[in-house]
């Protein structure tokens, strides 16, 4: 009985992802992956190459919306010149919208969601009055004039 395979034996490997997959085909090839070589090309640890040939996936961070995303046009319109009244602080125009527009969120919750909105930030930001240094003028007199 003859067998012939017809194996391709290019296999790109781009990311660290693709190692599981590589590590099955090298398995039935009965050949050894060089994980330092693969380590080089990749720029990477070998022991990171070999983490995610043995199984690793990393933990992936979900994209869920914020608590504060419908009230982003508000906040928007708050925020505008054209309106008239101002918000000094971010407690302030947290409140605010906590009492008249039924905001459910924590106040550090709606800091971080400010601070990471530019244009809301430097809102903050410009209102800011930078301090001025205070001092003493000083006043020398001769020695023996002034007790």
């Amino acid at each position: 009985m003859k067998l012939s395979l017809d194996i391709n034996t290019d296999y790109e490997v781009t990311t660290l992802s693709d190692l599981p997959k590589l590590k099955i085909v090298m398995e039935s090839l009965n050949m050894k992956i060089n994980k330092s070589e693969i380590a080089r090309q990749m720029n990477v640890d070998r022991r990171t190459v070999e983490k995610y040939l043995n199984g690793f996936k990393p933990s992936v961070n979900r994209k869920k919306q914020s608590k504060i995303d419908p009230y982003y046009d508000l906040i928007k319109d708050l925020l505008s010149e054209e309106c008239e009244q101002k918000f000094f602080y971010k407690r302030v125009l947290w409140q605010y919208l906590k009492d008249n527009h039924g905001l459910n969120c924590a106040y550090s919750t709606f800091r971080t969601y400010i601070r990471k909105h530019d244009s809301f930030n430097n809102y903050f930001k410009k209102g800011r009055q930078k301090s001025t240094p205070v001092g003493t003028t000083r006043f020398e007199t001769k020695p023996g004039c002034q007790a």
